[in-house]
């Protein structure tokens, strides 16, 4: 294709473009220049690429219509990245942009016969036609899934940049930095107020930015908004977000938003989560795109499209231009392009009547003729428009004319999103032509053109009485100054009469009501004749809305073509619900910094000096291994026949009082916890409403209303909410505390560990003294205090010590030093992970997922069935699961002692997936692999053989036999001694 470097407009006082500071970027393999300030899309435009993508379904070619991301005209892969919109990301040095959706290149596409299949593609054809017969299904689906999307992503595609988080509290939030919004900035500021403005372009302005019109017959709109901007800029009360676009709106007012890098900022994109006590919406409008034959092709612009490329980047849209619009934007961007060098050919308004005189006097003053009651009907040009033909609205009379751009657009729409996801419910104006907010929430306002005001002071006044109002929402007494800006504001015009126009005189195929998804009217039509005709269900059948513009180009369009198929008024039509988020954004922007933040144990630079190898579990940071050697061979073997000691301070530690903390005990736990008695600890375990195994511990009680108990390391964040929330309705009178941090812990674990601890207390802890699942409190040295739990999960006799963290240091070298006398060994997560899994105990979350309940993994005799009054949680669905069949159930297996374990989460399977690996080791105490596994029921049976798939075995499945658990010391003896 050859190119023409468009010469810039320089001198244009608009501009925010720097045409001395050059930006190169490779395109389609080649290097091109742009200018500091342009977006990739108009860099592109300036060196004459006209058609920049193509469609989703049928390939036809796509330019630049908006300029604000309303479509997916302009979705380019840059820098390996798919799906970025060409038409706001900014230009910087070095990109490297390719286009998506197409075989060959946009202008000349491979997949382009498509085009003239559409007749073949129906509204919701994939629905209906692809499930028969069901045989050819897998067929029809593996082609649906090649071609259906858009972009391809790389697998081994690591993003770059640096992603932040940043998290504000303040009074007030306006949304939109245009004059409505800038007025309700300083509003409220002046009040005394903290206020942050969020604007999704690099720069301030809105509507006002761009536009060269006066302002009460004086200075023009760009200057007068500048002067709101610089006003802004002075207040120190004012935090601008510029470049940030809203994702959602959630209940107390918290905003979220995600802000880009326009220069020289240490992010590329920075994720914001904002919370207010008021909120001005003053987002104002987007165009509705104008519905007629062939509407979709390249150099069909919408007229702030048109006009921003010549005001704010210096690049005239075309050479001979024609107009189809019905408000006067479209006549004051005609001549203001006419002035910059575009020969307007024609403008076609669609209004009878209602003009301004001043433009029309200027039209006529210039020669550019003015058609009132007429309407562009179908554009000619195979690749872009080179020919449009115009049509009176009742379709009788109808005019050709040549041009190489067409500025088209139905009228206005307000930019409601914010206000719909706040809850707002909007209802179509007759008046406007708008679907209006009705019954706002408290605290939330808005202002400006979204309420159908177009005269300048309205607009700005407007959003100097929603900032007075969001003052008042937040306690701030302004009743009179509140009263006098409404006294003038009923002085000024009010809402602009808007256009009533659905879609031109002409029935053809080929009218798009979304680009994105190439639905027509045809395809609404269609759906509406099948029954499909709420707006909702047209959507959902049709596709239009859901692509990657969202509502941007039909949403106002699709509820005005139902309601004419129905032959129904638009006020009968809502529009369609909208959802966030509000714009595409990054999972790294959410995940932000990614910063490595985590908990160490007390005894963390303790374990570090002798050779912990650590990884992170959970919120903490834990030895998982005490070498190199990762089969954890000796820490085991240590445990197994002499006496080893592990940290386990990260345990979830609790104190419960109170007369009803029994109750609280017996609401949250499955069994009978009254059987909690002094001196012996009562495991038992937390399931959720549906039955299903979340945590397990030991409660102890210490005295008549006071227990001690223990959580797992992954709800020990979350367990005094869970208590909480599961008795907030009662008037219980309890306290509960979390210790966890307050205490470290330590188990001292091994046939040799009552030897070790004897020299350490003058306690008895003989066995009939300090039995298995007894507790006792004593000191260590003499000086330091613990709580100690007789305890065994890995199957040894242990002593679970639980002491203040600040004394924890000196315990355990306390500890180690006495021991080192017996073969003491430090032991990390892998070896106690193997051990526990030889003594056939579960580890939540290991062997659990979140369908497991208590019966699947053989633990039902935890759950008291005559516990009825206390109503535990969980305990309706353990009783409805109790004998349910197809549950997956928690078994053991052993392997050949030749064989190497399977990976933990590898599959079980015979003709189809029956389970899963939970968790599988080979076991230096008996010599050989064993595991634990997840299996349908019917192959829980002992010396039943399973077959296990793993990816890295050629296809070749590994054998296991069912074994009965615990595979080490069935009887318990070792642990009880």
């Amino acid at each position: 294709m050859k190119r023409e470097h468009k010469k810039r407009l320089t001198n244009l006082p608009t501009l925010h473009i720097n045409p001395e500071k050059s930006l190169g970027l490779i395109y389609k393999g080649k290097r091109l220049d742009g200018v500091l300030g342009d977006t990739i899309a108009t860099a592109l435009y300036a060196n004459g690429f006209r058609i920049l993508s193509r469609s989703i379904k049928y390939h036809r070619p796509r330019g630049l219509y908006s300029l604000n991301g309303e479509s997916a005209n302009c979705l380019m892969e840059v820098d390996g990245l798919p799906n970025v919109n060409a038409e706001y990301t900014l230009l910087r040095e070095g990109m490297t942009v390719k286009p998506q959706n197409v075989k060959g290149a946009p202008e000349f596409d491979f997949m382009s016969f498509v085009d003239y299949l559409d007749w073949a593609m129906p509204a919701g054809f994939y629905y209906r036609r692809f499930h028969k017969p069901y045989r050819l299904w897998p067929v029809f689906m593996k082609h649906i899934r090649k071609t259906a999307g858009i972009g391809r992503i790389d697998p081994h595609f690591q993003i770059k940049g640096r992603f932040e988080e940043r998290y504000i509290n303040t009074d007030v939030c306006v949304i939109g930095g245009g004059p409505a919004g800038l007025s309700a900035a300083l509003a409220a500021s002046k009040q005394g107020l903290r206020v942050a403005l969020i604007e999704a372009k690099p720069w301030m302005g809105g509507c006002f930015d761009y536009r060269i019109a006066t302002y009460l017959s004086k200075a023009p709109l760009f200057k007068r908004v500048r002067k709101l901007i610089r006003a802004v800029y002075k207040e120190p009360n004012i935090r601008l977000f510029p470049y940030t676009f809203m994702t959602g709106f959630y209940n107390e007012h918290l905003v979220t938003a995600v802000q880009k890098r326009m220069d020289m900022e240490p992010f590329d994109e920075r994720y914001i989560e904002l919370r207010a006590d008021a909120t001005v919406v003053a987002t104002g409008c987007i165009e509705r795109p104008l519905i007629f034959d062939n509407n979709d092709r390249p150099q069909i612009m919408q007229i702030h499209s048109a006009h921003r490329l010549a005001h704010n980047y210096g690049l005239l849209p075309g050479k001979e231009a024609v107009f189809s619009v019905e408000h006067d934007l479209g006549l004051e961007a005609a001549i203001d392009l006419d002035a910059l060098g575009v020969h307007i050919n024609c403008i076609a308004d669609s209004r009878h009547d209602g003009q301004h005189s001043a433009l029309v006097d200027s039209l006529e003053a210039r020669g550019i003729p003015l058609l009132r009651g007429w309407v562009a009907s179908k554009a000619y040009g195979t690749k872009q428009i080179k020919r449009v033909r115009l049509s009176t609205l009742e379709g009788t009379r109808h005019r050709y004319m040549d041009c190489d751009l067409l500025v088209a657009s139905a009228g206005l729409t307000p930019v409601t999103g914010p206000l719909n996801l706040s809850g707002v419910k909007m209802v179509y104006d007759f008046h406007t032509g708008y679907y209006l907010p009705e019954n706002y929430p408290p605290g939330i306002f808005s202002a400006g053109r979204l309420l159908g005001l177009a005269d300048p002071k309205s607009i700005e006044v407007s959003g100097e009485l929603a900032g007075l109002r969001a003052a008042e929402a937040c306690g701030v007494a302004v009743t009179e100054t509140l009263k006098a800006v409404q006294e003038q504001l009923r002085e000024l015009p009010g809402p602009q009469r808007g256009s009533k126009l659905v879609q031109a005189p002409v029935k053809v195929r080929r009218r798009f009501v979304d680009f994105d998804e190439d639905v027509t009217v045809k395809h609404i039509d269609q759906a509406c004749h099948m029954g499909f005709d709420a707006v909702e269900l047209t959507k959902r059948f049709t596709a239009a809305g859901t692509g990657p513009g969202q509502g941007g180009i039909p949403g106002h369009n699709l509820p005005l073509v139902v309601a004419q198929y129905n032959a129904q008024s638009p006020d009968k039509m809502g529009p369609s619900t909208v959802r966030p988020p509000l714009h595409p954004t990054l999972l790294a922007a959410y995940a932000g910094k990614h910063h490595n933040i985590f908990k160490q144990t007390p005894v963390h630079d303790n374990l570090k000096k002798n050779g912990a190898v650590f990884r992170r579990v959970g919120n903490w940071m834990r030895a998982r291994y005490m070498s190199r050697d990762f089969t954890c061979q000796r820490e085991i073997e240590a445990v197994r026949r002499r006496v080893g000691v592990i940290d386990v301070s990260t345990l979830g530690k609790f104190r419960l009082s109170g007369p009803d903390a029994l109750n609280v005990l017996q609401r949250v736990y499955v069994g009978d916890m009254s059987k909690a008695g002094t001196g012996k600890l009562k495991y038992s375990a937390m399931s959720n409403e549906d039955g299903c195994l979340i945590d397990d511990g030991v409660v102890v009680r210490r005295d008549e209303n006071d227990f001690y108990f223990t959580s797992s390391t992954g709800r020990a964040d979350a367990t005094v909410e869970w208590i909480r929330y599961h008795t907030r309705y009662e008037d219980w009178s309890y306290h509960i505390v979390n210790l966890t941090d307050a205490y470290g812990a330590i188990n001292l674990t091994g046939p040799l560990a009552r030897d070790v601890l004897e020299k350490i207390t003058d306690a008895d802890i003989s066995n009939d003294a300090f039995p298995f699942m007894g507790y006792r409190e004593f000191k260590l040295a003499e000086t330091i205090p613990a709580r100690a739990l007789r305890l065994g999960f890995v199957g040894e006799l242990s002593y679970e010590l639980h002491i203040p963290s600040s004394m924890m240091p000196g315990a355990w070298e306390i500890i180690l030093k006495t021991g080192s006398e017996f073969g003491i060994a430090i032991f990390g997560l892998e070896a106690q992970n193997v051990l526990r899994m030889e003594k056939g105990h579960v580890i939540i979350g290991q062997e659990s997922e979140i369908r497991t309940t208590l019966h699947d993994l053989g633990m039902g005799f935890l759950w008291d069935r005559d516990k009825v009054a206390s109503e535990t949680v969980g305990a309706v669905a353990l009783s409805q699961t109790e004998h349910q069949d197809g549950r997956l159930k928690l078994i053991g297996f052993q392997m050949d002692p030749d064989h190497r374990a399977p990976r933990d989460g590898s599959l079980v399977v015979d003709d189809k997936i029956i389970g899963h690996i939970c968790t599988a080791r080979y076991s230096h105490t008996l010599n050989k692999p064993i595991g634990l596994a997840l299996v349908e029921s019917r192959q829980a049976v002992i010396g039943n053989q399973i077959s296990i798939f793993q990816d890295n075995c050629d296809g070749h499945l590994l054998k296991a036999t069912v074994a009965p658990t615990p595979f080490y010391d069935p009887s318990g003896e070792r642990m009880k001694c």
